[in-house]
Order: structure tokens, then C-alpha cells, then sequence
């Protein structure tokens, strides 16, 4: 005997979610229509007695993924009809066969509602992967880069306080630039430096006469270098005429220390007080006499002065200016020197036995200037200057690191 349930619903979910609830998953399905305000179902669920003629119920499909099975063949013409029916709604609401706890209630729509346009993917292109360069290779464009970082960072080296961070950055670019590997990071970074710091074509002073003249601040040591530079000319070229000329007059001391170094190397030292006195020195000298210029520390009149040698440079011997820095100096002054005098031929780096020569000093002279050519190592005429090559820069450098072991240049 069948036992039929009528339910009413908004819709064909809620009412079959009710039809579950009440009669089991076996409940049949009689008829569905319309009515106003839902949907309404007719449903029963068989009871049979003994004897009578058991009624095939519609089966009810499986979950939501697996194909429902075929209907059995004695199903009655006029349950067909509902059969084919129910499918449709069941197409249509798949979700019913969710558990209750499951099932969600959708809001009620007045119209089918429209899918969700889907992005097209973009398709990525591929970059071709680029030739890994040997790591025995120098790599150009890396180290140009390295180079810009360097500049990009020489406002720190000035101070002391950032001298731990410039020992920390610079050997980390290095090592990314790939010229330098983790360990013996101070060597690396000294090696490096020094050869930003040399001179690439130092002036030769032995080809011919020259017109010397050196450019610094007071108490460089100007005279002093003056002095070794034509002492080496004279050891070279003994038979080469050499005059030494004071245009430092106003400097106590500056004189008779000329003439001290002009007795000792047998050149004569002529005073010039004025611009035009210098002018009449440099026509009477011409192109065959070698002159060794004290340069005035005075910005304006050493200004002056250049004026008239570089007028008269077609009648005079090639001119060398050589800018003096003293180990001393701090980096700012080291700017204002190399801003001052921006066309120095060389750079000299004096008084090295008074002075230890800072960090941040010769990190501003690797940046600017046109390179040391000359180290002056004490006042001695023969043995204080030398031509210095990359490792003694080098070891110079490590001398001013902190914990680096080097010895430093006498």
C-alpha cells in the first residue's frame, strides 16, 4: 500500500529537501505542477502487504558525479511521464541530494542568472635564457655597474663614522660584480681601490724640458716635492738645464728653503714678486731651460700666475701641474683642493711620515683627481719620493684597515 505525502515549496529544492526529511530516500514521486506562490509535489512512499501487486517506484538517482541508473523497464506509462519530469528538475537541482546539514538555501531569482565572464588567460611570454658567461670571464657591463655604485656611495666615504659600512658595502658589490670572492675581503677591496687611486700615464719629466709647477695648500710640502723632482731630474739628466723659480714670496721660510735645495743641486733660484716678472723669466727661458715653479698657496695669486705661464705656453717647455696632497688632509679638504685646481697633470701624496693617511682620504683621491703619480715618503731629496706601482698602493691601503696587518711604507 503506498502512502502519499502532499508538499508544498517556494521551490523544486526546498520541496524535495522536505520530501527527503519526511519519507527517506526511497520516497517516489507521483506528480509535480505549479501553483501560485511554489511548487507542489506529490510524494508516497510504498508499504507492502501480503499478496498485493507491489507498485515500482522511480529510483531515485545517484549523487552528484555518477550517471543514474536505468529505470526499471515495468515502470507504469503514467509514471514515464513524471519520471521525465523529475529528471529535468533534478538536472536542474542537483543539489538536492545534498545531506540537510549541506544544503543551502539560494535566494530566489525572478530570472536565470548569468555566468560569470571568465578572464582569458594571457599567455606569459618566455624569455630565451641568456648563455651563463664563464666565471673566469670579466664581465664589463658588471663591473661599469659596479663602478656607478661606487659613486653612488663616495658621499659616505668622508666620514669616519661610515667607514665600517663602506668596508661592509664595497666588498659585497665586488663579490656581485663577480671579481671577488667571500674571503680576504680586506686584500680584495685594497686591490681594488689602489687601482682606481694609480696614476695611468704619470708625466715622464726626463723627456725634455719641462715647466714643473706645483698647487696646493699651505704646508703641503709643495717645496719640498718641487725639490725632489729636480733632484731626480738632475740624477737622470746631469747635463739638463734646471732653474728653480719662488713665486711663494710671501711665505716666511719658502725662500731660504728653496735655496738650500738649490745649493745642494747646483740650481740657481730666481724670485718672482709679480706676474710680470714671471712673464720676463718665461721669454728669457724659452723652450730650453727647465723650470721648477713654487706655486703661491694663495688661491688668487697662484691663479694669477698660471694665467701668465698658460700664455706663454707656446713659447715655453711642456707644463706638468702637479697637485700636492698631504697625508693629513681630511677628505673635505681634499675636494676643495681638486675643485680649486681642477686641471692638475698628477697627484702627489706627501708627508706620509708625519701623518697616517685616512680611509676616507684615499677613497676621495680613487674617486677624483687624475691619479698619484708620485708618493713622498719623507724629505729626503733621493730616497723620499718614488714612483709608486699597484702594490704599493696597495699595501698602503691595508695599513689604514683596521685589524689588517700590513706594514706601512717609510
Amino acid at each position: 500500500m503506498m502512502h502519499r505525502t502532499k508538499v508544498f515549496a517556494e521551490d523544486s529544492r526546498e520541496a524535495m529537501a522536505k520530501i527527503t526529511r519526511e519519507l527517506g530516500q526511497d520516497a517516489v514521486i507521483l506528480s509535480t505542477r505549479k501553483v501560485s506562490g511554489g511548487i507542489e509535489i506529490i510524494a508516497g512512499h510504498r508499504n507492502p502487504l501480503p499478496g498485493a501487486e507491489e507498485e515500482t517506484p522511480f529510483a531515485m538517482p545517484e549523487p552528484l558525479g555518477e550517471a543514474p541508473p536505468a529505470p526499471a523497464p515495468s515502470l507504469p506509462p503514467e509514471l514515464d511521464e513524471r519520471r521525465d519530469h523529475f529528471a529535468r528538475l533534478l538536472a536542474e537541482n542537483r543539489d538536492v541530494y545534498r545531506s540537510p546539514l549541506q544544503a543551502r538555501p539560494q535566494p530566489k531569482l525572478g530570472f536565470p542568472p548569468k555566468p560569470a565572464p571568465q578572464a582569458k588567460a594571457t599567455p606569459v611570454p618566455q624569455r630565451p635564457a641568456a648563455a651563463a658567461a664563464p666565471a673566469s670571464e670579466f664581465d664589463d657591463k658588471r663591473f661599469r655597474a659596479l663602478e656607478k655604485s661606487v659613486g653612488e656611495i663616495k658621499s659616505m666615504l668622508s666620514s669616519e663614522l661610515m667607514l665600517g659600512g663602506l668596508k661592509s658595502l664595497v666588498p659585497a658589490f665586488l663579490a656581485q660584480a663577480g671579481t671577488v670572492q667571500p674571503e680576504d675581503s680586506d686584500k680584495r677591496f685594497a686591490e681594488f681601490l689602489a687601482t682606481r687611486m694609480l696614476h695611468k700615464r704619470p708625466p715622464i719629466l726626463t723627456d725634455g724640458p719641462r715647466v714643473v709647477v706645483t698647487l696646493g695648500p699651505s704646508g703641503a710640502g709643495k717645496t719640498t716635492l718641487l725639490a725632489q723632482l729636480a733632484a731626480r731630474l738632475r740624477m737622470r739628466l746631469p747635463d739638463e738645464k734646471i732653474a728653480f723659480v719662488n713665486a711663494d714670496t710671501n711665505r716666511l721660510g719658502a725662500a731660504e728653503q728653496l735655496r738650500a735645495h738649490g745649493r745642494i743641486l747646483d740650481v740657481p733660484v730666481i724670485d718672482v714678486e709679480h706676474p710680470a716678472q714671471l712673464t720676463d723669466v718665461a721669454r728669457s727661458a724659452g723652450s730650453r731651460l727647465s723650470m721648477f715653479i713654487d706655486m703661491p698657496s694663495n688661491p688668487d695669486e697662484c691663479s694669477a700666475l698660471l694665467a701668465v705661464l698658460e700664455e706663454r705656453a707656446d713659447a715655453l717647455a711642456p707644463m706638468v701641474r702637479c697637485g700636492v696632497v698631504a697625508a693629513n688632509l681630511s677628505a673635505e679638504s681634499i675636494d676643495a683642493t681638486l675643485d680649486r685646481y681642477p686641471h692638475v697633470d698628477a697627484l702627489a701624496l706627501t708627508k706620509l711620515d708625519e701623518a697616517r693617511i685616512t680611509m676616507s682620504a684615499l677613497s676621495r683621491l680613487g674617486a677624483r683627481g687624475p691619479g698619484i703619480a708620485w708618493l713622498a715618503h719623507n724629505p729626503h731629496l733621493v730616497r723620499g719620493l718614488s714612483e709608486p706601482d699597484h702594490a704599493m698602493l696597495r699595501d698602503l691601503i691595508l695599513a689604514t684597515l683596521p685589524g689588517a696587518v700590513s706594514d706601512r711604507l717609510n
